[in-house]
Formats: structure tokens, C-alpha cells, sequence
């Protein structure tokens, strides 16, 4: 009889795109336990062609231009490391609360058909519906920080020595 235990399905998360670029031009400290968890496949980042265009628009920025970000480099980091979905919202479920800034809106649509568990946003117009959207949907929406340690929570008990 086999006791070893099948891993852990990875956690499915959805990144804003404020997080991508923390994590794709930044190295901001705060996502680099999300990128680490990304390669070592503990985490699934979802993505559909909606918010792969908007990050795709974002490293067209001037900001970006100007510090010579590799967009094609980046988008291959991306591919690499999320799962392309083509997420549909069910029409006859509840439906969501509208985020104030409407071009954020897809996120929080992608994190709910998608059935991701977390969407990992810095909008503050995003985060505003954290509490409402934990109430009411079955994922949640975090900052790189306080998600990171809910991660490290979810893979702590599948990394430990029996």
C-alpha cells in the first residue's frame, strides 16, 4: 500500500496587472515569494486574453519604454508562468459588484469564472470590495503581502516532513 500523499493541487490565483509588473520589471520584494511559488508550480496564475492585453498595453508605458523593458522577454515570462484561460461568467449567478474603475472589473470577473481562490491586486479600487467579495464569492482579494502569507500558510502544511 502507497502512503505517500499526491501533492497539492497548486493554489489558482489571478495577478492584476500592477502585480505582473512588480514581478516582471520591479523585483519588488514583496511579489518575490509569488514568483518563486509561480516556478515551483505551487501556484497557478490565471490569465485570459482580456487581462493579457491590458498587460500587454501597460509595458508600452512610457516609464517602461524608457527603461528598456524587454516586453517580449516579459510576455514570454508570463506565458511561462500562467495558464491561458478562456473564463465565461455564468449569467445566472449572482453577479458581481462593479469595481469603480471599470477597467478593472475583468479581473474580478476572471478571478470568479476562472474559480481562482485569490486575486492579487494594488488598486485600491480592487481591494475596496475584499470584504464584500470574501462575503459573497468563493475567492478573495489581497495585496502582494498579506496574500504571500496565506500562501505560505497553504504550502507550509504540503512541504512538511511526515
Amino acid at each position: 500500500m502507497d502512503n505517500s500523499a499526491a501533492p497539492p493541487l497548486p493554489m489558482r490565483v489571478v495577478l492584476d496587472s500592477n502585480v505582473w509588473i512588480d514581478i516582471l520589471v520591479f523585483d519588488d520584494p514583496a511579489t518575490r515569494p509569488i514568483l518563486a511559488a509561480l516556478v515551483a508550480r505551487t501556484l497557478e496564475a490565471l490569465i485570459d486574453e482580456r487581462c493579457l492585453r491590458e498587460l500587454t498595453r501597460v509595458l508600452d508605458y512610457p516609464q517602461f519604454v524608457r527603461m528598456e523593458v524587454d516586453k517580449t522577454a516579459a510576455l514570454a515570462t508570463v506565458a511561462r508562468l500562467s495558464t491561458l484561460v478562456a473564463a465565461t461568467p455564468d449569467e445566472s449567478e449572482r453577479p458581481l459588484p462593479k469595481c469603480k474603475d471599470r477597467d478593472d472589473q475583468k479581473f474580478l470577473e476572471l478571478a470568479h469564472a476562472s474559480g481562482a481562490a485569490w486575486l492579487v491586486s494594488k488598486d485600491r479600487a480592487v481591494l475596496k470590495l475584499a470584504r464584500r467579495v470574501a462575503r459573497d464569492f468563493a475567492f478573495r482579494i489581497a495585496e502582494p503581502k498579506p496574500f504571500v502569507v496565506e500562501l505560505d500558510a497553504h504550502i507550509a502544511p504540503a512541504t512538511a516532513i511526515v
